[in-house]
């Protein structure tokens, strides 16, 4: 269960990687040529351009989530399962997400989340 809760995670950060960085590499030579230092705060509440480009694209989950799934998947092949918390974390964060903006593919994370948490009792009832 771990192995394939981490496929997912890595799948779901670089679909989102992927599709939101195509349809914003037009600012990629700002994000690279320091556009971005010095912003005003304005920018950080209101993101626009590239900036706000840069928050729905590199800046997201999307790395963090790959990691995650990386490292899910490295402990399924040592045999190691995450607590039950890791994967009722990442429900929460889903469904609260997916309230918050809806129609969203973030549903799609309750799927490994919940194969943490069934992984997680397994090794608690063995």
């Amino acid at each position: 269960m771990g192995r394939w809760a981490g496929r997912i995670l890595m799948i779901l950060g670089a679909v989102h990687l992927i599709v939101l960085g195509v349809q914003n590499v037009q600012y990629a030579d700002e994000w690279f040529t320091g556009a971005l230092w010095g912003l005003p705060r304005d920018e950080f509440i209101h993101p626009r351009g590239a900036n706000g480009a840069f928050w729905i694209s590199i800046g997201s989950f999307a790395v963090p989530m790959m990691l995650l799934g990386a490292l899910v998947s490295d402990l399924a092949r040592r045999s190691i399962a995450l607590p039950a918390s890791i994967g009722w974390g990442l429900a929460v964060w889903c469904v609260v997400a997916a309230a918050v903006l809806e129609p969203t593919p973030m549903l799609l994370g309750l799927i490994p989340a919940a194969l943490l948490i069934r992984g997680a009792r397994a090794v608690r009832s063995a």
